[in-house]
């Protein structure tokens, strides 16, 4: 090799090793500075709700993403135990309670903080839950389960439809009434508070709600795959099905102070502000995946998070 020959090769790994060394503090401190922010590419955004002074989404391992300003900006926090949080809903007295697939429901005070978890009396898997307004917990999932709680979860009430199905949707109109959709088509609906509960006609080809929101007792709307919007006007007997002007999967529906709100899949987001047409609303948002939590925050902006750590206010 030769003396030089052996030097040059030293000086040159020698040099390798300084711009390793030089570069590694930059690594870091981009390492650091993503971990500052409070969403995460692993993110898995799930569901969002809001009351008059905070907004929460909420995810994966554990994540809360949290809002004093309207969107304007956010703060993380992770619960502990880090579950996979499905569903949160915000109650009459302004707090919030958010779901666990792990059977703990977490509540939270008005402003987001401060979780306690609260263990689900039940060996079903939970997929919804809501407040009613009487400020009752309800949680519905696996074999037709249907829980509630008036105790804010130290004690719980349960039933179920005798079926081996997934109720994935739950919500109250008012006292008395309130809709469950889920597997198989199925559409349940309570005239008494919840004291029992009556099977209506199941949806055409079994076909299987990704989400649902009733205006009131008669008229609501189905969202799901294939770009499918389904309404009904006599309170979930029949369904007509709505042009969309997409194939891509809906999760999410969504009111807002000027109509309605749907997202779903390859970030598409759509609007009617009658009920009937719909539109496509056109946004510069870098979403590769999906949306399936979103609030309105009045008739012109959207809080739309998903996969990938997406997480944007849209105006429409």
């Amino acid at each position: 090799m030769g003396i030089r020959g052996g030097v040059a090769r030293i000086v040159a790994a020698l040099a390798v090793m300084g711009l390793c060394a030089c570069e590694a503090p930059l690594v870091l401190d981009h390492v650091r500075a993503q971990q500052a922010n409070p969403t995460q590419r692993s993110d898995l955004f799930q569901a969002a709700a809001g009351n008059d002074r905070a907004i929460v989404v909420v995810g994966n391992r554990g994540t809360l993403v949290s809002s004093l300003d309207d969107g304007g900006t956010w703060q993380r926090q992770t619960l502990e135990e880090q579950p996979f949080l499905l569903d949160v809903a915000a109650c009459p007295d302004g707090s919030f309670v958010a779901l666990a697939y792990e059977n703990y429901i977490y509540i939270g005070d008005a402003e987001a903080g401060n979780w306690r978890r609260v263990a689900i009396d039940s060996e079903e898997v939970p997929q919804a839950l809501t407040c009613d307004p009487q400020g009752r917990i309800w949680v519905v999932g696996s074999f037709s389960s249907i829980l509630s709680s008036a105790d804010r979860g130290e004690t719980w009430s349960a039933s179920s439809m005798d079926e081996d199905l997934h109720f994935t949707t739950v919500q109250f109109i008012d006292r008395d009434t309130a809709f469950l959709t889920g597997e198989f088509g199925v559409v349940v609906q309570t005239t008494d508070g919840g004291a029992t509960w009556e099977n209506l006609p199941p949806l055409r080809d079994e076909f299987y709600p990704q989400d649902a929101w009733f205006r009131d007792a008669s008229t609501g709307w189905i969202v799901g795959l294939t770009g499918t919007v389904l309404r009904t006007d006599d309170g979930g007997r029949t369904w007509v099905r709505q042009e969309a002007g997409t194939q891509a999967p809906l999760y999410s529906i969504i009111p807002g102070d000027d109509g309605l709100f749907v997202v779903g899949g390859f970030g598409t987001v759509l609007q009617s502000t009658t009920g009937d047409a719909w539109t496509i609303v056109k946004h510069d948002k870098p979403i590769r995946f999906y949306l399936r939590a979103a609030l309105a925050l009045d008739g012109r902006r959207l809080v739309a998070a998903g996969g990938a750590g997406a997480l944007f206010v849209i105006e429409i």
